[in-house]
């Protein structure tokens, strides 16, 4: 009888903080959605590498492929080239993407430590655990709908330019890369964002992220423009695995049509060219990684940051 009684107290325990994570997940997402600067301030990277795309790299990159091409360019159409430099615009925006947004969603947890909420948290019967983990699912769910509504616009955009090559399974690939990488991304700047105690100064590290971020992950200038050792160290980042990951599904159908175009005329060079310069594969210690390493390293990632996190919870519950 003492058994059954403490089974249903657990039960309808369990019950009760399923229902408080569920409420303050959402809580979140309001939060954060309500503030619309917060969600313009997460747009403010992808729309530095657009207008720099457009102004600057898009026709420099278009003009470096066709005077590789030499003689060789009236076999292709202009959409051929400008889909492989769009596509590549597209990876980077969603690269920045997962980042960004991630840390702005996060600007909800240091919120409630500045406004003494997470006070109100810590005198309830809410598990502190869940707690935490709401402001993870928040930020999750919050990137992932933002990165995929981008991802979408970025679709129609290379549909209606004539670069959509993709059939279903890319298409999966795809959005389940803006999963990972949002999983990856609020995982790794949550543990950061955790010792910060006021947005004011919160707002600062994450002006020093957006600056950095595009260049990390390879949006502003491919990676393989850097020296060996600059590239060893930004793609050691857990968004630039993401990045190229997302780089190689949405950039290699745009090269193999470029590939099949040419009919080996130039000994499949302008592909591997290509390749090379957008940096499908990272350099990491002098070495080319393949994108079954880049998915290892960032579920790897992902498992370091998750005991972390809850290494860092469980020592500042004890200190509170």
């Amino acid at each position: 009888m003492l058994r059954e009684r403490d089974w249903v107290t657990e039960m309808t325990s369990a019950v009760k903080n399923l229902r408080a994570y569920k409420g303050m997940t959402v809580r979140n997402i309001k939060v954060y959605t309500k503030d619309k600067m917060a969600v313009a301030l997460s747009m403010l990277t992808q729309i530095i590498v657009l207008m720099l795309f457009l102004l600057f790299i898009k026709n420099a990159y278009v003009d470096s492929i066709n005077d590789q091409l030499g003689e060789l360019k009236t076999l292709l159409d202009t959409n051929d080239i400008e889909a492989v430099v769009n596509s590549w615009l597209i990876a980077g925006v969603i690269g920045t993407a997962v980042v960004t947004v991630a840390l702005n969603t996060l600007s909800v947890m240091v919120h409630d430590k500045e406004t003494r909420i997470d006070y109100d948290y810590t005198a309830s019967s809410v598990k502190g655990r869940t707690v935490v983990l709401s402001y993870f699912s928040g930020a999750v769910i919050s990137t992932i709908i933002i990165s995929s509504i981008l991802l979408t616009a970025g679709l129609i955009y290379l549909a209606v330019t004539g670069g959509f090559m993709y059939d279903a399974g890319d298409i999966v690939k795809i959005y389940a890369l803006v999963i990972l990488g949002s999983v990856s991304a609020s995982l790794v700047l949550m543990l950061f964002v955790s010792f910060f105690k006021k947005n004011s100064t919160l707002s600062s590290f994450g002006i020093l992220v957006s600056a950095a971020i595009g260049f990390v992950v390879g949006a502003y200038m491919p990676v393989s423009q850097f020296s060996e050792q600059i590239q060893t160290a930004v793609n050691l980042v857990p968004g630039s695995q993401i990045s190229a990951m997302m780089r190689n599904v949405l950039m290699q159908p745009a090269i193999d049509n470029i590939d099949q175009k040419l009919a080996g005329a130039d000994g499949h060079a302008l592909s591997k060219s290509i390749s090379d310069l957008f940096a499908l594969k990272l350099n990491i210690f002098g070495n080319e990684v393949s994108t079954e390493f880049m998915m290892i390293y960032t579920f790897a990632v992902i498992a370091l940051f998750l005991v972390l996190n809850i290494v860092t919870f469980r020592i500042s519950s004890k200190r509170k």
